[in-house]
Formats: structure tokens, C-alpha cells, sequence
């Protein structure tokens, strides 16, 4: 009986396609851009080198830094896929189901659908894969042939990025109460506490340490390695403190909202903080690694152009890390791409009731619209000057260099950021015929 009511219960309505659709396509496009980055680090791993490995250092790195990012959109994905079955989990422990059934029902179902992104994510690889035999690694383009990955590494990869999203999707429930009336009513209640912005200076202070402890003594590769953890742990930080910094700027702008719609946008943002903050927490982690890379790409222009002494191997190998760089920072952006219009479709749908409750007292859409670009905004000011403030005194001597010898990469920094933010405002427009289905919805009952 239990299972037939599952079977009822979990069977997608006419109306619930949508909603089904969104967390496959983000777990296909998360899946698409990592096959695509990890085929570009397997070139660098398997190109000749001297002897030192410098170009397996290069490859870890790039899987390094891009690590992340996408598992913070994997994990925004998996979060949707919960989120969106509330109402009949709520029927669910209504009908008697335990806590733990309940949880493993939609654990299983969180799996699913990002294993059938996963495999979607496939066919846009192999799309893409072809452009990696115009990127000349250690002086040679690699053949077709060359590019595509095993078969044991996709295998690996699928489990992997099925992983991710199943145990987002646990962490995500877990803070759900799930009780019969919990799960409905949402009552996860989430509370920040000042102890996110001591472990980001915690980790902060680390970094600095690290990379001031590091010499030449270290070899290329220990020097590398410091570098790549210092800029995974703060990376990781940023979304710690992120959240907390987030919900201090709302509670600034509800005690100055003076109009409609900044009260709305205040509260939103203080009914979950880290929900607002994933929404924009792609530019954060872009930001980051944007302002490094642009003054790595400075330093090493003024090194290829007022060098004379460098051997052309030496020439070839930056210009390798060049391609690393450009990589990283197109690859983050690709996953802001594909992460800011699926977390603002997420909260749309997620406030469903509060959109359809305000149009029913009379409020315009246009309003609404207003409200949902002033929820984004505070989150976004922290994402644009919070990562850029950190990567700068993180690697200051590099970025003060380019600075003074190299303005224009800085120039370029400084477009990135702007990109990042007209990429969420974009993926906020692209999202307003969400919002019109919502409100045209004939069973709009709260």
C-alpha cells in the first residue's frame, strides 16, 4: 500500500514538468563543463615535459581551482530537486511514513535526476570536445582522437557528480524538519552565527601565512601546491562567510526600506541568507579567480615581451600557462552562466505562495519584478567586492605588479566582474516568464 501511494504521490503532473526539467538541466550543464575541463587538464597531464612535471602541476591546478565552483552548482541543483517535492513529502509524513523513509525516498529521487544529467551532460561534451584540437599544449595541437576521455573516466565521473548531488540533496533535507507539518510548512529557520566570519579570517590568515612561508626551497611543485590550497580553502571560505555578510546588508536595508519592494527584498533575503547568497555565489567564486589569473596573465605578458633570455621551450611553457589561466576563467564563467538562471527559476518557485499572495492583494508584477533585482542586489554587492578584496591582499605583490606594468589585464579584471554581475542581472530577466507562469497558474490555492 505504502508503495503504491509513493508511486501516486511521485508521479510527475501535467504542471510539474518544469520543475523537473530545471535540476536536469543544471546537473547536464555541470556535467557538461567538467567533462570539457577535465579533457583540457588530461591534455596537460599527458604532454611531454623536462622532467619536473610541470604540466601535470598545471592540469591539477586547473582541476583545483574549477573544483569549487562546480560543486557548488551541482549542489544548488540537487537543493531544487528537494525543494521541489515539499508539498507531497509533507503528504507523505502525513500518511505515516517515517523520517528515514521519507529521506531515502527523496535522496534516491535527488540521485536519479542528476545521473540523467550527468548522462545528458555527455552529449554536450562531445559537442564541445572537438574545439580542444585548436588549444596548442607544449607546441602541438593534440588529434581527435586524443581528446576524448576513457571510458573509465566517465564511468568515474558519472559516479562522482551523482555523488555530489545526493549528498547535497541529504544536506539540503537535513535541514528541513521533517515532521508532518514541517516539511510544509519549510520550518528550517536558518540561523548564522558570527562563527562563519571567524573561520573565514581563520582561513584567510592561514593563506596569507602559507604563501608568505613559501620559498624557493619549496620546488615548483611545493610552490604550486601552497598556491592551489590556498585558493581552494578560501574559495570554499567565501561561502561560509558569504552568507553571514549577506544577512547583515539586508538587516541594514529593512531598518532603511522606505518602499514596498525594499521591504519585500529585505525580507527575502533575511528569510534565508544562503539561499540569496547561492544565487549569486558563482560570481563570488568567479571574482576570486578572475583577480589572481588577470594579474598572472599581466605578469606573464611582461615577461614574454621584455624578456631576452628565455630559451623557446621556456617561451612555449608560459605561454601554457596562459591557456591554464584564460581556461579557468572561462570555465568559471560557464558555470556562472548556467548556475544564475537556474538558481533565480529555484527562487521563484521557492516563493511561489509569497508571489501569488502579493498578486492577490493587488501588487504589479512590475513591482514584484523591482523587488526581485533590489533581493539581488546586497548579495551581489558582497559577491563583487568581498572575493576581489581577498584575492587582492592574497597575492598582492603579483596583482601590484600588473598594476604598474601591465594596467591592461587589470582593466580586464575589472570587465570580469562587471560580466559576472550582468550575467545575474540577465539570468534575473530571463527568469520573469517563471514568474508570469506562476501568477497565470489556475490552482494557485496557498
Amino acid at each position: 500500500m505504502r508503495w503504491r501511494v509513493l508511486s501516486v504521490l511521485l508521479r510527475p503532473s501535467p504542471g510539474d514538468a518544469f520543475t523537473l526539467v530545471l535540476p536536469i538541466l543544471a546537473s547536464a550543464m555541470v556535467g557538461t563543463v567538467t567533462y570539457f575541463a577535465v579533457a583540457l587538464a588530461r591534455l596537460f597531464w599527458v604532454a611531454p615535459d623536462d622532467g619536473f612535471g610541470q604540466y601535470k602541476i598545471l592540469a591539477a591546478g586547473l582541476l583545483a581551482v574549477l573544483v569549487v565552483p562546480a560543486a557548488t552548482m551541482g549542489s544548488s541543483a540537487a537543493r531544487l530537486s528537494v525543494r521541489r517535492r515539499e508539498d507531497r513529502l509533507a503528504v507523505l509524513r502525513l500518511l505515516g511514513a517515517s523520517s528515514g523513509w521519507v529521506r531515502g525516498i527523496t535522496m534516491i529521487e535527488a540521485s536519479l535526476l542528476a545521473l540523467v544529467g550527468a548522462i545528458a551532460g555527455l552529449l554536450g561534451y562531445a559537442a564541445l570536445a572537438p574545439t580542444l584540437t585548436f588549444i596548442a599544449v607544449g607546441g602541438r595541437s593534440a588529434p581527435l582522437a586524443e581528446i576524448w576521455l576513457p571510458v573509465w573516466v566517465l564511468c568515474l565521473m558519472l559516479v562522482a557528480l551523482t555523488g555530489v548531488s545526493t549528498l547535497s540533496a541529504a544536506a539540503g533535507l537535513r535541514r528541513v524538519i521533517v515532521s508532518p507539518l514541517g516539511v510544509r510548512m519549510r520550518a528550517n529557520a536558518p540561523r548564522l552565527h558570527r562563527a562563519r566570519l571567524l573561520v573565514g579570517v581563520a582561513v584567510f590568515a592561514g593563506g596569507i601565512i602559507l604563501l608568505q612561508l613559501s620559498s624557493a626551497s619549496w620546488g615548483a611543485v611545493g610552490i604550486t601546491v601552497a598556491i592551489v590550497v590556498v585558493l581552494v580553502a578560501v574559495m570554499a571560505a567565501l561561502n561560509v562567510v558569504g552568507p553571514f555578510l549577506t544577512g547583515v546588508v539586508a538587516q541594514r536595508r529593512l531598518a532603511r526600506a522606505r518602499t514596498a519592494e525594499d521591504l519585500i527584498a529585505a525580507r527575502s533575503v533575511l528569510e534565508s541568507p544562503a539561499a540569496a547568497w547561492r544565487q549569486v555565489s558563482g560570481v563570488a567564486l568567479a571574482t576570486f579567480i578572475a583577480v589572481p589569473t588577470g594579474s598572472v596573465l599581466g605578469f606573464l605578458h611582461m615577461v614574454q615581451n621584455g624578456s631576452t633570455v628565455l630559451a623557446p621551450e621556456q617561451l612555449v611553457f608560459f605561454g601554457d600557462i596562459r591557456t591554464v589561466v584564460v581556461a579557468a576563467v572561462a570555465v568559471s564563467y560557464l558555470l556562472v552562466a548556467c548556475s544564475v538562471g537556474v538558481t533565480h527559476a529555484a527562487s521563484v518557485l521557492e516563493r511561489r505562495r509569497l508571489y501569488v499572495a502579493l498578486d492577490r492583494v493587488g501588487m504589479p508584477r512590475r513591482v514584484m519584478e523591482r523587488s526581485r533585482r533590489s533581493a539581488v542586489a546586497s548579495p551581489l554587492l558582497v559577491a563583487a567586492i568581498l572575493p576581489a578584496a581577498t584575492a587582492s591582499v592574497l597575492f598582492a605583490p603579483v596583482v601590484a605588479v600588473s598594476t604598474f606594468t601591465a594596467p591592461l589585464f587589470i582593466v580586464t579584471v575589472i570587465a570580469c566582474i562587471v560580466l559576472g554581475v550582468l550575467l545575474v542581472l540577465l539570468g534575473l530577466t530571463a527568469t520573469s516568464p517563471v514568474l508570469r507562469r506562476v501568477l497565470r497558474e489556475p490552482d494557485r490555492a496557498l
